[in-house]
């Protein structure tokens, strides 16, 4: 008896053993140019976050959402409007869009959207502008697209969009 438990110990040391050292989870099949790609989108959000303004103060502000910052801060502002838009709101806005490098990958053009069916950090970010604003959110790639490459964004890009806010509907 007390051999087979013994036995069945060692098995199952030997299962976890094995499973565990046969994971290659450490870099999730990304290449390390991929790698790389995604370090320098890191390292450029890790380097706004800190900017200061020439009065000391920070220079973006910061929406945190699901354990992730986008970054934003307001270029110039029209006009004395203080409502905000909830998440449903339709809002009118010129948007454009680039990644970090400054390539374009979104053409400036007025669109219709609301803050809950665009990627969730520029949805975060749009709850907090008001009528007239000029803005530029830096969006991380996990509040953005995500790590797998879509309609032409690559795995892992931040984005920066900047937009003004023509009117809510």
């Amino acid at each position: 008896m007390k051999r087979s438990i013994y036995a069945v110990i060692i098995l199952m040391m030997v299962m976890v053993v094995g499973f565990t050292a046969c994971g290659d989870d450490d870099d999730n099949g990304f290449s390390a140019e991929q790698i790389a790609y995604f370090e320098k989108n890191l390292e450029f959000i890790r380097e706004k976050k800190v900017l200061k303004g020439e009065d000391g103060e920070l220079l973006y502000k910061q929406v945190i959402l699901g354990g992730d910052t986008a970054l934003y801060r307001v270029l110039s502002k029209e006009g004395e409007e203080t409502k905000y838009p909830t998440s449903q709101t339709s809002v009118t806005m010129t948007l454009k869009g680039d990644f970090i490098s400054g390539q374009n990958f979104q053409k400036e053009m007025t669109m219709v959207l609301t803050p809950a069916n665009v990627v969730p950090g520029l949805g975060a970010i749009l709850l907090n502008n008001t009528v007239g604003e000029r803005v530029e959110a830096i969006i991380p790639a996990y509040l953005g697209y995500g790590y797998y490459d879509n309609r032409g964004i690559p795995a892992g890009s931040t984005l920066v969009f900047t937009y003004t806010i023509e009117k809510f509907n």
